[in-house]
């Protein structure tokens, strides 16, 4: 068997989806609690010192939180997620239909998991430390869920997700594109130097894979960063109103950052950032966004050919 079926693709990418999420999840906790911090947040939460940087939260969050507590918060639901979502992809003849069909899909299946994405997402950004007496769990989420906002609370931020279902379109149909340029030079670098064409690999080679897949991935998160913060800061609890209350000083103007931190929708998010922060306020913590996003979806690559190497291996 020289080919793997539509099924052992699918199976050798989910298997190649987990192990690179698995490596780069505490970046997405670390992502996830820049994506929520705002000026109206820290006003709010006095008793809680904002992230300084990527370091610092990752140092933070594992001696405040531990580290499966803390950086691990909701992997198994992310991991679950990953491998419903991948599917197996062909290869279609423009860029466009790539796009188009890819939107179609990933429409689909973020409408089934969008639940998932909210309760990982609190999970996330639930700033609970090893010896509390009240650590939110899956169930305790959703029950605090239904319970405030009705089975409708698991869809939150649903419309951000269908504007990011252009990410990975864009990502795969890039890779592809930027992938035959690669392999057309080599080929026509081997004509130069008297060798067959036919000898060259179509494959990429792992380094060449890993900064492709970065490359195209790094672009696509880029432009669709500011509905992806839109999307976590949808999804993620904010303060409740007794958590402002501990701080009589603050009383006056409690209700205004109190309204500033809860948003109706994408573009509710969107606006109050502009208007708060400006565009630099849409562009938080993107560089932690960006790292995971670049080591995930090199990493990716980069290994599900040997996975698929593998595969082949085992069914022979």
């Amino acid at each position: 068997m020289s080919k793997l079926t539509p099924f052992g693709e699918a199976s050798t990418g989910a298997v190649a989806a987990v192990f690179a999420n698995l490596l780069v999840f505490p970046l997405d906790v670390v992502a996830s609690r820049l994506q929520i911090q705002s000026k109206a947040l820290a006003s709010v939460q006095a008793h809680s010192k904002p992230y300084s940087s990527q370091l610092d939260a990752l140092v933070r969050i594992t001696r405040e939180e531990g580290l499966l507590q803390g950086l691990y918060a909701g992997v198994y639901l992310k991991l679950l997620k990953r491998i419903y979502v991948n599917q197996p992809r062909m290869l279609l003849p423009s860029t466009s239909a790539e796009l188009a069909l890819g939107a179609v899909a990933g429409a689909l299946s973020r409408a089934i998991t969008n639940p998932i994405s909210v309760v990982t997402t609190r999970l996330q950004t639930s700033n609970t430390t090893p010896n509390s007496t009240s650590k939110p769990t899956s169930t305790s989420i959703i029950n605090e869920i239904l319970q405030t906002d009705g089975i409708v609370g698991l869809w939150r931020g649903f419309p951000a997700s269908l504007v990011l279902t252009v990410n990975p379109a864009l990502t795969y149909g890039l890779f592809e594109r930027v992938k035959s340029l690669v392999v057309a030079r080599r080929m026509k670098r081997a004509v130069g130097k008297g060798m067959d064409a036919k000898s060259v690999s179509g494959m990429l080679s792992s380094g060449d894979a890993f900064l492709v897949g970065a490359l195209t991935k790094a672009l696509a998160t880029i432009v669709t960063y500011p509905y992806i913060m839109a999307k976590v800061r949808m999804q993620w609890r904010p303060p409740v109103s007794s958590e402002a209350d501990k701080d009589p000083l603050r009383e006056g103007n409690k209700k205004g950052l109190e309204d500033a931190i809860r948003y109706k929708s994408a573009t509710d998010v969107l606006s109050k950032v502009w208007q708060t922060e400006g565009l630099l306020g849409w562009y938080v913590g993107l560089n932690a966004q960006l790292l995971k996003a670049v080591l995930c979806q090199g990493i990716l690559f980069m290994t599900k050919d040997y996975f698929t190497a593998i595969a082949l291996l085992l069914l022979k």
